[in-house]
């Protein structure tokens, strides 16, 4: 079962549902998303991922996720701080096990202090083993600290999915 919410030691994670369907919510989050989805923060994702710099831009990357998949917020426990997003994108279900293809930001300020890996661990963590469930992520080969996030978590590389500039990183929970 994929978790809508849980804790870490530091973290606070919660489906962006409530926030993205009330208006002076989705105001608010709109503004605290504007700090996490920097520039530099979105550069090594692909164009579809990109937040367009025009009035109506964060507005329309909000709807597009909702649209197309999960995202679940990443709180700091301590004063409820916005420092990143877990995105989790299901493929259709015709194999035994479901995919889902798992994804993070973080904002700049949050890199390096731990919290990608105690995210994903904890995501995993989460999830149990009430059902058999494959996780798929992906990760430019510019990118080695995520690669070691997600072994870290318990993925492993499968060179099946792999291309010549994305490392595909899987881990099956059953």
């Amino acid at each position: 079962m994929i978790p809508d919410q849980f804790t870490t030691e530091r973290l606070a994670v919660c489906h962006w549902q409530v926030e993205v369907s009330e208006a002076g919510r989705l105001s608010a989050l709109t503004a605290e998303l504007a700090t996490v989805l920097t520039p530099a923060v979105l550069e090594p994702l692909p164009p579809s991922m990109q937040v367009e710099e025009t009035p109506s831009g964060m507005t329309d990357w909000i709807a597009a996720r909702k649209t197309e998949s999960d995202v679940l917020l990443v709180r700091l426990r301590q004063n409820n701080q916005l420092i990143g997003l877990l995105i989790l994108a299901s493929e259709p279900e015709d194999q035994a096990a479901p995919a889902i293809h798992l994804g993070y930001l973080f904002a700049e300020r949050a890199w390096g202090c731990g919290y990608a890996t105690e995210l994903v661990s904890g995501f995993i963590a989460a999830c149990g083993t009430s059902r058999a469930i494959r996780f798929l992520a992906g990760v430019e080969h510019s990118n080695p600290a995520s690669a070691r996030v997600l072994q870290k978590s318990g993925f492993t590389r499968s060179s099946a999915h792999s291309t010549d500039d994305t490392d595909m990183y899987v881990c099956d929970i059953s």
